[in-house]
């Protein structure tokens, strides 16, 4: 029978002809066509269901060689590869020292899995200095050398004894078969299961289908573009490197290729956690991007509802009262940022009477005015012009109020003399109550302490919506309780169901805010909590623009909750 034909070139090209049919190569380099080559052979043995001849050649030398059904290449006797050899095709005759014995070795040597980069790859490392020209032939037979030329025309040696020699001649066709047996691993994942694999999983009478063993997951070293670099440099350690150091370009043993591999393997490790980890981090990333997102449109959301329910049109004024029996509970300062917070929403339209029957602070804690006039000089002063329609003007009501600037509402002081604020009676504040209905909207109304006062009264009953600040302390909670008891036993229980309760945080007070609210929960329709802000802790006039954004935020959403209970009231 005819040998299956291989030819390779230094550059990749070739052909390989079996059964008469030739397949032309095109491999990016030698090794690969080599591979090729086998994988077809191969796969046509195992078709056949048994070993083909083969005679390989490259660079004008010959191999006699035996490729199994799952690749395994062997070398043939010289006899029978003369005999299936052509009769028009002669090689030459090549004498070696203990050729079986090196056949022996050849056969049993185990497969590495790594093709080598050239056709020899002799069982021992020659000696330098014992061979002539051995620097020339050891560049060429050397595992895994860098191959600047092609290989040399094969050497013939006189007949010798058969004694063990230190160095293999170049030619030998026992070394040179190490190239085809060093690819059968990569032959096993391209070509048909064999016929011995076959017998060995084939079911039996008392066995299951048939077990195929995965194709084994490929080397993430083999698979990296730079261990083709990295496997070729010259030797840099050892004797190898030593010679190397002083011109020479030996390739490195096996050993120091074992050392590259696993220091390339390691820093694929390295390089594959750092990936995973910078992955993590983007995902984490993501993950809060995502999650800063959804409360960003969720805030949004918030925003654009408050302010549309702030906005809402009154037909008829609307008066809130900011009450507390107890003093210090931040009536002032809610009474001043719902206002700025609704003047900004709403566009004007508001209005903050200081209602305290003795001195107030709001007229001192709001923007300042030219002249300190108060609600006792409107009265004494003004009142009377208000009975006519010629007299009834803003601008009348304006020498008397104090503008807040870009917050947008109006300030209407109390008298700071406290003997005069006493003039401010039931009477006196329907009079004033009726004057501000005429030009605001919605009308807040910081009230005092004393709940027995004529005009507390008054105002109780004017409420279209109550707001009890509380502070930290359970004093606070305990008056607030007592009054909404109060309200309820004059008939406003309706005004206490609607209430909004505002729990104001402290930096020196701390209470039970959890406990506080409890009291409240089943009894109000709206707690809300106001955080501390050191803007309006130090008891100066008071800069809305200072304060921290979530106390802004809270005093937005206080002032949605008042415009919701206000929108839900009648009108009149």
């Amino acid at each position: 029978m005819t040998d299956a034909q291989i030819t390779i070139n230094h550059d990749g090209t070739g052909s390989v002809t079996v059964d008469g049919e030739t397949t032309t190569l095109a491999a990016s380099g030698a090794v690969e066509a080599r591979q090729e080559a086998t994988a077809r052979i191969a796969k046509r043995a195992a078709e056949l269901g048994r070993p083909l001849p083969a005679t390989a050649t490259e660079s004008g030398r010959t191999w006699p060689l035996l490729i199994g059904t799952d690749g395994t290449v062997t070398p043939r006797p010289q006899e029978d590869a003369a005999a299936a050899r052509p009769s028009t095709v002669s090689a030459p005759s090549v004498e070696i020292p203990d050729a079986q014995a090196d056949l022996d070795v050849t056969r049993s040597r185990p497969v590495t899995g790594q093709p080598a980069p050239s056709w020899e790859q002799p069982a021992t490392d020659p000696i330098i200095s014992e061979v002539p020209g051995a620097q020339d032939d050891l560049e060429a037979t050397r595992p895994r050398a860098i191959a600047t030329e092609p290989p040399a025309a094969p050497r013939h040696s006189a007949p010798a004894p058969q004694t063990p020699s230190p160095a293999v001649d170049q030619g030998s066709p026992v070394d040179e078969l190490h190239t085809f047996r060093e690819v059968q691993s990569d032959v096993h994942s391209s070509v048909a299961p064999t016929q011995q694999n076959e017998s060995q999983h084939a079911p039996g009478p008392d066995t299951g289908p048939a077990v195929v063993d995965p194709p084994a997951a490929p080397d993430a070293v083999d698979a990296d573009p730079r261990w083709s670099d990295i496997s070729q440099q010259p030797a840099a350690h050892g004797f190898r490197g030593t010679l190397n150091g002083m011109g020479l370009k030996l390739a490195p043993t096996d050993e120091e290729l074992a050392v590259r591999r696993e220091s390339l393997r390691q820093e694929i490790a390295r390089e594959e956690e750092a990936r995973r980890a910078d992955e993590q981090l983007a995902q984490e990333e993501a993950a809060r991007e995502t999650r800063r997102a959804i409360r960003e449109r969720a805030a949004a959301e918030k925003d654009r509802a408050e302010r549309a329910i702030i906005q809402t049109p009154f037909e008829e004024p609307k008066k809130v009262i900011i009450a507390n029996y107890k003093g210090g509970q931040g009536k002032t300062t809610v009474t001043y940022g719902i206002g700025a917070t609704a003047g900004r929403i709403r566009g004007g339209d508001v209005i903050a009477w200081d209602a305290n029957e003795t001195q107030g602070n709001l007229g001192f804690r709001a923007k300042k005015a030219p002249t300190a006039r108060s609600v006792v000089d409107l009265l004494e002063e003004a009142a009377d012009d208000f009975t006519t329609v010629e007299g009834s003007k803003r601008s009348t009501l304006a020498r008397f109020t104090r503008s807040q600037g870009d917050n947008l509402f109006t300030v209407l002081a109390s008298d700071e003399s406290r003997d005069r604020q006493d003039l401010v009676d039931a009477d006196a504040f329907e009079k004033v109550h009726e004057i501000l209905g005429r030009f605001y909207s919605l009308i807040l109304i910081d009230t005092g302490n004393n709940h027995r006062v004529s005009h507390f009264k008054a105002a109780l009953e004017a409420a279209d919506q109550l707001v009890v600040p509380v502070s930290a302390g359970a004093d606070g909670a305990h008056a607030a309780e007592a009054m909404l008891d109060s309200f309820e036993s004059l008939g406003h229980g309706d005004l206490v169901e609607n209430a909004v309760v505002l729990l104001n945080d402290s930096a020196t007070r701390r209470g039970d805010a959890t406990g506080i609210a409890a009291k409240f929960q089943q009894r109000v329709r709206a707690i809300i909590p106001i955080p501390f802000d050191p803007a309006l802790d130090s008891g100066d006039e008071i800069d809305f623009d200072a304060l921290q954004a979530p106390t802004r935020a809270a005093y937005q959403e206080a002032t949605a909750a008042i415009a919701h209970g206000l929108a839900g009231t009648k009108e009149g």
